[in-house]
């Protein structure tokens, strides 16, 4: 019988009724269908007393918003009879055979009489059947009948353990006494806002009183729903922002947030002091606390993952993460700056699709077109990066704009505004076939069919007005501007096309980097290239493939060399290569008898944007609020081979050049007979000898310093971290930084686990179709251009391998002995300050119970670490000896990764 905080079965009471509890359904299963199983003790087979048939709740059960995560369960039973065996069956859990294979297994513990959470001691088994995935497993009565024995998916962390915690820390630290010192810890707890079901997310700020101002912070709109005093400003300090729990059922979050807040709360512990003198630590305990009270595993109460709304939240509909990014943008910016959020920010259109401004106003730059006109209101579709409503007054006004062309050019661009593709006008024919004899300084002569097969692709199919005539906003409307303005362009290009193009020596196509950008937006969203005037599937270039580690090296050597080259070449033109025009970017370039591109003249293709497959392209007015200061999108502009791939989203980034492929049978000759031309290798530099000056990574100016948002993990092993994707190798080696530090300050840390390609920043996920462009970690990027954004994640059970760490500089040396051996991958648990050693006499094997608290005290060090700060590092004992040595590894590992860098 089914009770509100109770189930009764058989004489079994079900708990589930409680802050993180989950069980829905319970039945048992008739003592004459109960199968004996084996007991991997003794070897025999044995039959349990009672067997029950669980069912969790889905995440918000029974409501309109319920959807298919059933992964976390916790839940308590009372038993009738001491002493006796009983197996549980829950039958409709989420599919993590994987991890349940890895030796994954459920948490227990028993009140009152064993109060700590622990490992059950059998393993379970798990079984698919149907497409239903259960899990079973066996559990012993307790001696005591008034004794609740629990069970949990993973080690808890509730709202209420929470609070409890943070009021603890209240009493100790609360009210602040005078600093006797500048090292003195200073302390704030506030109320960011209120869940969707009225519960605190707290702000915790920690410092010291260095840098201390008696200015306070802004208290932001919407935010702060508490009368309370906003903590003091710092002068030279950055902040670091730190969140957990947007994920209700990653406890290991939790832990490893704890871990590191302890750390800062540490009095004197030298790195806590260094930490807290340097920075001002923001921290978010639980960001969905209203799923984490409820028994949830991934959503909030109305089934949103909020980790995929940072790029438009609501502050309606996602509170939390609505308030989590005003602050980052406060503390980012130094003040509260208004929130001009794209709608169409995260959609695939407004990434993939060309902009469409900066052509716009590239054609009215060189017609001086009126700026009257309801056409080019400029400001506005520079802001909103929006042309729906522009193409509005395209129609009505298309007659105006082809009086400024010929007869012949007039009819194309009739046809171009409407989408679609009528017989051409037997003048153009003529006009095509008299091209020679017709005036170099009429841009008309352009405009032949061949030139329009160019731009348009003979397999685009092209719409008519009323089949594009939908309501919303229409992914394809933008392209018939693109369109329009690409065919202007090439009819207005400069004399020096038009006469190249009389002695046949001109051709149009696709450039190597727009075709890459292309082929990178087909992997994203495929199907979406297609759409795109002129390019087609045979664009797409193929990855070179190599036979033997020798030709790779080679392919590597050639690249480095050939980037040299082209840096001297670019302005040279021998009159043998062949011209081109690209019709997407409007560059020219050459293509020499070895079949690389080099480009004649860089003013068009930085004057226009292309196709992107990373990150839409919108332009800013150049704006106080949008200075080269504070826009990485500026920088960005200006070196498009060497950008953040999505420092705030706005820039245009395509690859470096790369060989293409050649076929398998000519490639071994084609490296032999070009081998005597290569240059030789430098001589290796010898150590300490200067290296040659290279371009420094330049800081993003912002108040941020590093943002970090915690997360559990089911299917990778390991501690690991997300980063985002760059161009530029600078920017990539600056990522990857705290991550390989990381690795050298915990035992449990897999540098070799993090990810950091743009494929993880816009990975669409399985279950909701939602793209991680949306993550606290992209999204900032995107919002500050702050390169050290990440996603520390930990495994719910273990990894697979143990990290060799050096000593730290300042420890005494340790006695000369034999190596250890290397013990297993241990299991993660929550245990405090500690690491328990466990000797398992079953099968003899040593494991390790680990402390995700650990995590928490070496992202602290390897914090310091970034800057060369910390009082004790391991890095003068590593591999590496010193932090630019660090750089240079991972110089080497990125271009190891990816040799176009």
């Amino acid at each position: 019988m089914d009770h509100n905080n109770i189930i009764e079965c058989a004489g079994f009471y079900f708990i589930h009724n409680f802050d993180s509890g989950n069980l829905g359904h319970v039945e048992r299963v008739p003592t004459e269908f109960i199968t004996p199983s084996v007991n991997p003790k003794t070897n025999a087979a044995e039959t349990p007393d009672y067997e029950f048939n669980l069912w969790t709740r889905p995440d918000c059960a029974g409501t309109e918003f319920e959807n298919g995560n059933r992964t976390w369960f916790y839940f308590g039973i009372q038993a009738s009879e001491p002493n006796v065996q009983v197996r549980l069956n829950l039958i409709n859990l989420n599919k993590q055979g994987k991890m349940y294979n890895q030796g994954m297994a459920p948490v227990t513990r028993t009140l009152p009489g064993k109060p700590q959470w622990e490992r059950i001691r059998d393993r379970p088994v798990h079984s698919t059947d149907d497409n239903t995935f259960t899990l079973s497993f066996r559990y012993r009565t307790s001696e005591n009948p008034k004794a609740t024995t629990f069970f949990a998916f993973t080690y808890p962390y509730s709202f209420a353990e929470l609070q409890i915690a943070l009021n603890s820390i209240d009493l100790k630290m609360l009210p602040l006494p005078p600093p006797q010192s500048p090292d003195d810890i200073y302390y704030c707890r506030e109320c960011l806002i209120y869940s969707l079901e009225g519960r605190r997310v707290d702000l915790l700020t920690i410092s010291s009183h260095h840098g201390i101002t008696t200015e306070r912070e802004d208290r932001l709109k919407n935010l702060f729903p508490d009368n309370q005093e906003r903590p003091f400003k710092f002068q030279n300090k950055k902040v670091i922002f730190v969140s957990a729990r947007v994920h209700p059922g990653e406890t290991p979050s939790s832990f490893v947030f704890n871990g590191f807040l302890n750390l800062l709360l540490m009095r004197n512990d030298p790195i806590a002091i260094q930490l807290r003198k340097l920075y001002v630590f923001k921290l978010i305990p639980f960001l969905n606390p209203d799923g984490v009270a409820r028994g949830h595993y991934r959503t909030d109460t109305r089934g949103v993952n909020l980790n995929r709304v940072y790029l438009n939240p609501s502050l309606t509909l996602h509170p939390t993460v609505y308030a989590s990014r005003s602050l980052i943008r406060y503390y980012h910016f130094g003040c509260e700056k208004e929130d001009d959020i794209c709608e169409e920010s995260n959609s695939f259109t407004a990434r993939s699709v060309p902009n469409i401004s900066e052509s716009a106003e590239l054609i009215e730059t060189k017609k001086k077109r009126s700026v009257t006109s309801p056409t080019y209101k400029r400001d506005k579709i520079k802001t909103t990066n929006k042309s729906t409503g522009v193409l509005k007054h395209v129609s009505a006004d298309c007659s105006k704009e082809v009086q400024s062309l010929s007869s012949e050019a007039g009819n194309l661009a009739e046809q171009v505004y409407d989408m679609k593709l009528q017989e051409m006008p037997l003048q153009a024919s003529e006009v095509t076939s008299n091209v020679s004899n017709s005036n170099v300084g009429d841009s008309s002569s352009l405009l032949n069919e061949s030139v329009l097969k160019s731009c348009l692709g003979s397999s685009v199919h092209l719409s008519t007005s009323e089949e594009l005539n939908v309501h919303g906003n229409n992914p394809l409307k933008p392209l018939r501007e693109t369109l329009k303005n690409s065919i202007s362009l090439l009819m207005e290009s400069s004399s020096f096309i038009t006469e190249e193009a009389v002695r046949g020596r001109v051709r149009a196509g696709w450039c190597g980097e727009c075709r890459r950008a292309a082929s990178r937006l087909d992997t994203t969203s495929p199907g979406l290239a297609t759409l795109l005037p002129g390019y087609s599937a045979a664009m797409r270039p193929e990855s070179p493939t190599y036979h033997s580690i020798e030709e790779y090296r080679e392919h590597q050597r050639r690249q480095i060399d050939d980037q040299e080259r082209k840096l001297h070449d670019a302005e040279f033109v021998d009159s043998s290569e062949s011209l081109y025009f690209c019709t997407n970017c409007f560059k020219r370039y050459i293509i020499t008898q070895e079949n690389e591109e080099i480009n004649v003249q860089e003013g068009a293709a930085h004057a226009s944007t292309g196709v992107s497959a990373g990150d839409h392209c919108s332009l800013l007015p150049h704006s106080p609020a949008h200075s080269p200061a504070h826009s990485p999108a500026h920088s960005a502009a200006h070196s498009p081979a060497h950008s953040p791939a999505g420092s705030t989203g706005d820039a245009l980034v395509l690859p470096p050049l790369q060989q293409p492929t050649l076929p398998k049978e000519e490639k071994s000759k084609s490296i032999s007979n070009k081998q005597p031309k290569k240059k030789p290798l430098p001589p290796p530099v010898p150590p300490g000898a200067p290296t040659a000056p290279r371009v420094p990574y330049k800081e993003v100016d912002s108040g941020l310093y590093l943002y970090i948002d915690l997360h559990g993990h089911a299917s990778k092993k390991g501690i690991f971290m997300y980063g985002n994707h760059f161009e530029d190798l600078e920017s990539c080696v600056e990522c990857m930084l705290l991550p390989r530090i990381m690795s050298l300050n915990n035992l449990h840390f897999h540098f070799s686990s993090c990810n950091f390609t743009e494929r993880n920043m816009y990975l669409k996920d399985r279950r909701d179709g939602m793209s991680r462009e949306g993550s606290g970690r992209v999204a900032v990027l995107k919002a500050t251009g702050l390169v050290r954004s990440y996603t520390l994640e930990c495994n719910y059970n273990t990894g697979r391998l143990v990290n060799v760490l050096p000593p730290a500089a300042r420890d005494p040396p340790a006695p000369p002995a034999a190596p250890p051996a290397a013990p297993p991958p241990p299991k993660y648990t929550p245990h405090i300050f500690q690491e328990v050693r466990h000797y398992r006499a079953k099968n003899m094997e040593f494991f390790e119970e680990i402390d995700p608290l650990k995590v928490g005290r070496s992202l602290g060090a390897s914090i310091l670490d970034l800057t060369g700060q910390h009082p004790n590092s391991r890095i003068p004992c590593s591999e590496h000896r010193n932090l630019s040595a660090v750089r240079d590894w991972l110089r080497a590992h990125t271009r190891t990764l990816r040799p176009q860098c």
